[in-house]
């Protein structure tokens, strides 16, 4: 399951990040940490981003960037 596939409050754990190095530093700086847990608070229409609240913040990330991390539903 990717982040993409989360509904609205469903929490779960982040298990791994993009394979890509550079788009996973980037996830990595913004707290996106294996293990984690994280939740969506909004999805806009259209594929348009998501907002996830994470560390008790919320972040907002393009569909085609939650598409490629996975995460299993606590």
């Amino acid at each position: 399951m990717t982040l993409s596939d989360l509904s609205k409050n469903q929490k779960a754990k982040i298990v791994a990040l993009p394979k890509n190095f550079e788009l996973a530093e980037q996830l990595l700086e913004q707290g996106f940490v294996p293990e984690s847990v994280i939740s969506l608070a909004h999805k806009a229409p259209w594929n348009g981003p998501m907002a996830f609240r994470l560390h008790n913040t919320k972040i907002t990330l393009q569909q085609n960037l939650a598409n490629q991390v996975i995460v299993d539903v606590i």
